[in-house]
């Protein structure tokens, strides 16, 4: 038996089960935008390379794809998300207490078998949630993932800047870490609890699956979805060899940029990645969903790609900061097409196995980040991401420029 989504009109999720999804990634999105600071400086007190680092944030993606991958084959209705909803905030507890609590880089090795790790911590959630949201109706999906992105972007700034809260408060370095990665810990907790008491994420999913029997067919839709796949591991792996973490992890070494420059950094960052969303929609009524993705997407990696040439702490931010206003515009509008070209009941399909996709790349890259910058130099990790996601756009264009909505075909 396999559990595939129902498409008839009363099914699909409403405001409040909408809502509920996304306050959950939400809080995920906040611990992660500090934690993403402040790891790579915990790995930089115990002495990790930069060739370290990315082993254990390959370690910790290997163990998010395994999960995702259960996401994918047994999520079957309410009782089920809700379980991997509490799985996410129990893992996410205990990677915060591990991390605050280590003090050799063996230990903080043991963190990473939870996958909660920067930059992708949890990312089945991600998987779990947008498989629900794809089947919104098609005239406001567009904008629910803009909001759904909205939210997360957000949060992820906020939790930016409270990187150096303590920090601003009075408290050393050091110790302004070790607190904000328990306070990560308590976000897992915080998830937990909703989890158990919210009747609404109960709901969420509530008609959503229906068995049938396995589909032994191989469709014009899983063609699309493990094309979508493959090219993901494309563009993600160019994102995995210059993670924000490895970023962070770069400019203290090279700039010595402290806790609360990188802290408001990120935010600023952040906060125009949130922005970027309502434009996306704006600009994918104009051009189409595809085509925002693609060619927005490029000049993003072209500015990454000159971000080492600069030789100026003050140049190399202002042109991350630049590139947060497009890098991810092509979120919101790439969820939507990838809902629209395929049949409703293989959307949680789509999510999930692109999801797995993106976190493939994402354990290759930090491995290649990590060894080009330690062995190589600055240049090498950033020119080989910007290229490689380059590469992906043209791709994906060039693949899928002519394939058309399924709503739209199925109006005609």
């Amino acid at each position: 038996m396999c559990y595939v989504a129902a498409h008839r009109k009363e099914d699909r999720i409403t405001v409040k089960n909408v809502a509920k999804l996304i306050a959950v990634d939400t809080l995920r999105q906040f611990g992660l935008g500090f934690f993403t600071i402040t790891f790579a400086f915990k790995a930089d007190q115990l002495g990790l390379s930069a060739f370290g680092l990315g082993i254990v944030t390959t370690l910790s993606v290997l163990i998010s794809i395994a999960i995702t991958r259960l996401v994918a084959e047994r999520i079957n209705g309410s009782k089920s998300i809700r379980k991997f909803l509490l799985a996410a905030g129990f893992l996410m507890a205990a990677t915060g207490l591990l991390v605050g609590m280590a003090s050799s880089i063996p230990e903080l090795l043991v963190s990473a078998v939870f996958g909660f790790l920067p930059p992708l911590g949890g990312q089945f959630v991600t998987a779990a949630v947008e498989g629900q949201l794809s089947h919104t109706e098609e005239s406001t999906r567009t904008e629910t993932f803009a909001k759904y992105g909205f939210a997360t972007s957000t949060a992820g700034a906020i939790g930016a800047l409270a990187a150096a809260l303590p920090h601003y408060l009075g408290a050393t370095t050091s110790s302004s870490i070790s607190t904000m990665n328990f306070i990560y810990a308590a976000l897992g907790g915080a998830i937990v609890l909703i989890s158990l008491t919210s009747s609404a994420i109960e709901e969420a999913s509530h008609g959503l699956f229906v068995n049938n029997q396995v589909q032994s067919a191989y469709t014009d839709s899983d063609r699309k979805i493990n094309r979508l796949a493959l090219l993901f591991v494309v563009d993600s792996t160019g994102s995995g060899t210059v993670t924000p973490a490895l970023i962070a992890f770069w400019l203290h070494q090279k700039y010595h940029m402290t806790l609360s420059h990188l802290a408001i950094l990120y935010f600023v960052m952040a906060i125009l990645n949130s922005i970027s969303y309502p434009f996306a929609v704006r600009i994918s009524r104009r051009i189409g969903l595809l085509n925002t993705a693609v060619f927005t997407h490029i000049p993003s990696s072209l500015l990454l790609i000159a971000v080492p040439f600069t030789g100026s702490q003050i140049v190399a931010s202002l042109l991350l900061v630049a590139r947060s206003l497009l890098v991810e515009m092509d979120v919101p509008t790439r969820q939507s097409y990838i809902a629209s070209i395929v049949e409703p009941e293989f959307r949680t399909k789509a999510a999930a196995r692109t999801s797995i996709g993106k976190q493939a790349g994402r354990a290759i890259g930090p491995i290649l980040g990590g060894a080009t910058l330690s062995g190589v130099g600055a240049v090498a990790p950033f020119l080989i991401g910007g290229t490689l996601k380059i590469g992906y756009d043209i791709s994906l264009w060039r693949s899928f420029r002519r394939v058309k909505s399924i709503d739209v075909e199925n109006a005609k």
